[in-house]
């Protein structure tokens, strides 16, 4: 793999006692770890361009990264970016270690699908971490949008076909106002996706 990829979710992984059925428990360590690795990252690789993967728990980041990001000559930082205070400190960063910031979305066709995934995977998050990250990435994306007109912006849907495994479309708009459009029609409060996962 040319990119080097820093996951939280992988970091998890190399904490002694770690368990899946626990993992929210050690989020807060894997998500330090991480970090400190993305800074030693960006001051000692030589790629000239970041990746950061932005999207709810259980949208499909991780997938998407192994197929679409294995050859790129990138550090790429697999996180839900549901934080607009955490995704400033990170663009700060790469700016000041002179390197370009592409920021990747990806965005569920169905929420209730992804929720559904979310309720079967092995690492087991309340979920109100589902809530939460889905929310704060839209709302983090559209930040990104309006205050970084120098960033690189894609956007993917993700979506399982019947009989097919999770697969994903870029949405294109034109221009950066139309994708800026585009992202305040689709923003969700967390109240607004509780009563949009639980309502079947």
């Amino acid at each position: 793999m040319r990119a080097q990829y820093i996951s939280i979710d992988e970091q998890k992984r190399r904490i002694p006692g770690y368990l899946p059925e626990h993992a929210e428990e050690f989020h807060t360590a894997s998500a330090r770890e991480a970090d400190r690795l993305f800074s030693l990252a960006l001051k000692n690789h030589p790629a000239k361009t970041v990746i950061l993967l932005c999207g709810g728990s259980a949208s499909g980041k991780t997938e998407f990264c192994s197929e679409y990001l294995f050859d790129e000559d990138a550090i790429v930082y697999d996180g839900t970016l549901s934080s607009v205070h955490g995704a400033e400190v990170k663009l700060h960063n790469i700016r000041r270690a002179k390197k370009q910031a592409v920021v990747i979305g990806i965005l569920p066709d169905d929420l209730t699908r992804a929720f559904s995934a979310f309720l079967h995977r092995d690492r087991q998050f309340s979920d109100a971490h589902f809530y939460r990250t889905h929310a704060g990435a839209r709302s983090t994306l559209l930040w990104v949008a309006e205050h970084y007109p120098d960033v690189e912006l894609r956007l993917f849907e993700s979506t399982y076909r019947r009989g097919a495994s999770l697969s994903f479309d870029i949405l294109e708009f034109g221009n950066r106002d139309g994708f800026i459009e585009y992202l305040r029609s689709v923003q969700y409060t967390e109240k607004q996706i509780i009563s949009l996962v639980t309502a079947s």
